[in-house]
């Protein structure tokens, strides 16, 4: 801190940690950005963390940025159909309050394509259940979609309905983990 930065990039600082230290060390981090002014590029995989640390959020798909926005706009009206399966798979905490039904888990089928040749158009698109031929010829820009807040960027040509809720035609079961399912119902 003696350089007096402006910026810290924090790529995965809690990752290893358990849950008792990654508090601590958020809070910590959390203090010297409020005491300093510092701004921190924070880089994490942890759903909950990033929630709990950040202000704005970028959710990445293949190295591109595919959805950006603050903090409450990502996490409860989230357009693009990768940020609604990946906040899908957040566990949920249910206290056994009849009233909540428990949303339902989005499984992507298919396989992850290569970052180093990515498909055409969208990224997203082998994986994506609302894919088009528009998809595959043409990359979808990061834009604000009507229905989003101020600076709530998305990049989608199809982008989902402003909600969390998930619907039955948004499920996409990958066939292997869908009999995995059925054999340990039985």
């Amino acid at each position: 801190m003696a350089l007096e930065p402006k910026l810290i990039v924090a790529d995965e600082p809690v990752s290893a940690l358990d849950v008792s230290i990654q508090a601590q060390v958020v809070n910590l981090l959390q203090e010297v950005q409020k005491e300093l002014g510092i701004a921190f590029l924070f880089i994490a995989h942890d759903l909950a963390v990033v929630r709990h640390f950040s202000h704005r959020v970028a959710v990445m798909y293949l190295g591109k940025i595919i959805e950006v926005g603050d903090r409450d706009s990502i996490y409860t009206r989230p357009r693009h159909p990768y940020t609604h399966a990946l906040l899908s798979a957040v566990p949920e905490v249910n206290l056994g309050d009849e009233d909540t039904a428990g949303r339902e888990r989005i499984r992507l089928a298919g396989d992850v394509p290569s970052p180093i040749s990515p498909p055409s158009g969208c990224r997203f698109r082998t994986r994506c259940w609302k894919a088009q031929d528009k998809c595959a010829a043409e990359e979808p820009p990061l834009i604000q979609i009507e229905g989003n807040r101020a600076a709530h960027l998305t990049a989608c040509h199809f982008p989902e309905e402003p909600t969390i809720e998930a619907r039955d035609e948004d499920i996409v079961l990958d066939p292997a983990l869908a009999a995995l399912e059925d054999s340990a119902d039985e």
